[in-house]
């Protein structure tokens, strides 16, 4: 007797579908793909155009007296409304500027615990990073109590 030959099907099988939880074949090295230095420098350009941004409202300062004619009616009303705008820009503009230093600091993050789970687990770049981080930090919650002016 002959042995029976192997099933046809088992030969031509199609390949797995792929894993809804991988990256697709490719995407590593397409320009889209995860970069550590990326995801760095893109946090510290948030951090550093949140404080660009803070600043340049701030450089012009409330309204001064000097830009109003004083012999105009109703000029203290003027004065005061004007104040409380620039007051209020001044709070809107320091929140945003708040948001963009938090997803700055959001995008350091990640990409410090995306590199904490590499294969190497003492990554140079790590410990920049880790430095970095401490002394921004550091440098915002000192800047909060230190005023220039």
């Amino acid at each position: 007797m002959q042995a029976p030959p192997p099933p046809a099907a088992s030969a031509a099988q199609s390949p797995p579908a792929p894993s809804p939880y991988l990256p697709a074949a490719g995407f590593q090295t397409s320009p889209l793909s995860y970069s550590f230095h990326r995801w760095l420098m893109l946090g510290v350009i948030l951090i550093l155009a949140s404080v660009v941004f803070v600043e340049v409202v701030e450089m012009f300062g409330p309204p001064s007296v000097v830009d109003y004619d004083l012999e105009a009616e109703g000029i203290t009303e003027k004065i005061a409304e004007d104040t409380e705008a620039h007051n209020d820009l001044n709070r809107v503009i320091g929140s945003v500027g708040t948001i963009l230093q938090s997803l700055g600091l959001g995008l350091i993050g990640y990409a410090m615990l995306r590199e904490s789970y590499d294969e190497k687990y003492d990554h140079t770049a790590l410990r920049v990073t880790a430095v970095i981080i401490g002394v921004l930090v550091l440098l915002n919650v000192a800047s909060r109590s230190i005023s220039i002016v």
